[in-house]
């Protein structure tokens, strides 16, 4: 065994110290660290100090191997029959994430702001990570502390101290004598029993700048890695003193005020469909963006050099290869991991670890999962995988002949409706009607992606910067509100070709000498429920906060009914057969 104390620098802020109780802290090892994730409990203590000595273990959470979410119920009715007559206070709560995950991942910090603002009174709220024996071979804590800020919470590392331990104890993990060997009366950054594994054998991601194809398995939360035709399949190191020897500080030094550069290289984009997304990557590289996950099946054709960012080089290459190597031109230190894949190949634990697992040892500061294909289901697989997960998204699609575009996007505990609540028509046509697509790309200026991608990289930049301090971009969301549905015409005969009066119904009494087209309209959306007079929506539930979703699929493929419905490459839906509600 061994733990970790802070160096300490000359530093302007003192972490918090959790003071745990030796029982607490046998009781959690006992209980989450001898399970696999996800499980978890509640912690509490006396008075309004730091000090737990109370813990409580979950059983009848709600949990999965990629979520823990609370039994609310049976923890309200502990917390009313047995802690609040004792004084005790509720503390904050204690579980574990898959593999060597050691922070509170988006969804953690979007039930914290919840509790923070229920309990009016309540300082902090400690969110105790653990990473399992059985998942990763050790015992390890790690000290999080959540504090209300100005724009939700703010989340930041603490110490731990174990106090009141016994002179003796039966306590044994991975071999060790845990009493013996434990720093006690010593703030920790952390404790770590046992022996940590090497990073290429751990369920961290590790596939750094390079390509996964459609032959290989992503590493499983298991860690164990999978096999191709009986050949283990061996990853590459990364060498890092090559990364150190970029300095990219000249690259980004003007638009050092134009974004919060800390957060964009922190950021991740996860990108389903590589084709015409592919200068909107690039871009969002030129704007800072650290960390990129790329799932495209597809090769280069000749007939993408007129229709996407390619180069008559790329024929015959992978879509994910030719975007991750020119992102690392641009930016040779960020993080891009190429899956050449349909999104469907993964399963639902292979995103989520795609999602928040460390890359080569770096976290994620946020998470955003966009949808840029041409196929329907998966992009109704991008709205459940945001919403089991509790990440944002965003999705975009071209309309027929470039004749006009869309983009949805969610942002849990900002936009009550999900992509399904906006686009329910369109469901209803594939899934209901038994419908097959028939519209391709065919006729489609490359002006009109390039039109799109501009204001997906704009409203990128508001997801990523919300709560962020950054005076341009940090509340650009929360005025953006609930108008998460936003179209643009790129024809000024829209409603002719395609049908679509909105734009007319939105522009009625403007003065139309001084309009003609590429407009942009952000269109309010709610929810689908009884309140807003439909039925409630199959993926988010429809009650108006999308956080409570997390967790709510056993698998998010949506099948089709029939084969019918199975789109073919390169399809665009028509927009008049595939609009829900538009406002306006």
């Amino acid at each position: 065994m061994h733990t970790k104390t802070k160096k300490h620098n000359e530093t302007k802020s003192i972490p918090p110290v959790l003071l745990l109780h030796w029982d607490a802290f046998e009781e959690v090892v006992k209980t989450i660290g001898s399970l696999r994730a996800e499980t978890g409990g509640t912690i509490g203590g006396n008075g309004d100090g730091m000090e737990v000595s109370h813990y409580h273990f979950d059983e009848s959470s709600c949990s999965s191997a990629v979520t823990y979410s609370p039994d609310d119920k049976h923890l309200n009715q502990l917390f009313k029959s047995e802690w609040n007559p004792q004084g005790i206070r509720l503390r904050g709560f204690v579980h574990s994430h898959p593999g060597h995950m050691g922070r509170p991942s988006y969804g953690d910090e979007v039930y914290a702001e919840r509790i923070l603002k229920a309990i009016d009174d309540l300082g902090c709220l400690w969110l105790p990570i653990i990473n399992t024996v059985p998942d990763t071979g050790m015992f390890r804590l790690t000290p999080w502390a959540a504090y209300r800020a100005k724009r939700g919470v703010s989340v930041v590392r603490g110490q731990i101290q174990v106090v009141h331990a016994p002179c003796e104890a039966n306590l044994v993990i991975c071999g060790v004598d845990v009493l013996g060997s434990i720093r006690l009366g010593v703030p920790l950054d952390e404790i770590i029993i046992g022996k940590e594994e090497p990073e290429h054998t751990s369920s961290r991601i590790s596939v750094v700048n390079r390509r996964i194809s459609a032959n290989e398995r992503l590493q499983t939360s298991d860690g164990v890695k999978r096999q191709n035709g009986g050949h283990h399949q061996e990853e590459p190191n990364w060498d890092y003193e090559t990364e150190k020897s970029f300095d990219v500080r000249n690259t980004f030094d003007r638009v050092q005020n134009a974004y919060d550069l800390a957060l964009m290289h922190r950021a991740r984009i996860i990108a389903v469909g590589a084709g015409g997304a592919a200068e909107w990557l690039e871009t969002m590289a030129r704007a800072g963006v650290g960390q990129f996950v790329m799932i495209d099946p597809d090769v280069v054709s000749e007939t993408n050099l007129a229709t996407q960012q390619t180069y008559r080089k790329d024929i015959n290459r992978p879509k994910v290869d030719c975007i991750a190597e020119r992102i690392r031109d641009i930016n040779p230190t960020a993080r891009t991991v190429a899956i050449q894949k349909s999104i469907d190949e993964l399963s639902d634990n292979e995103v989520r670890q795609l999602a928040v697992d460390p890359i080569d040892g770096c976290d994620t500061g946020r998470t955003i999962i966009c949808g840029l294909t041409d196929s329907f289901f998966a992009q109704a697989r991008v709205n459940r995988l945001a919403l089991h997960l509790g990440v944002p998204s965003l999705c975009a699609q071209v309309y027929r002949e470039g004749r006009g575009a869309e983009i949805t996007f969610t942002y849990p505990g900002v936009t009550p409706a999900c992509h399904r609540c906006i686009l329910s028509s369109r469901y209803r046509y594939f899934l209901e009607q038994n419908q097959a697509n028939d519209v391709t790309s065919h006729g489609t200026p490359i002006f009109a992606t390039t039109r799109l991608n501009a204001i997906k990289g704009f409203l990128m930049l508001a997801l990523l910067h919300h709560g962020s301090e950054h005076p341009r971009w940090g509340s650009m969301l929360s005025r953006i509100g609930k108008r998460n549905l936003v179209q643009l015409r790129m024809d000024p005969d829209l409603g002719e070709t395609l049908g679509m009066g909105v734009f007319d119904r939105v522009f009625e009494g403007a003065d139309k000498d001084r309009l003609f087209f590429d407009e942009v309209v952000w269109l309010p959306q709610d929810q689908e429920s009884q309140d807003t007079g439909y039925p409630p929506c199959p993926d988010c539930g429809g009650t108006g906060d999308l956080r409570d979703a997390i967790g709510r699929f056993h698998d998010t493929r949506l099948q089709p009914k029939t084969d019918a419905t199975t789109q073919t490459d390169d399809t665009t839906p028509e927009q008049s057969r595939s609009t829900n509600r538009m406002g306006g």
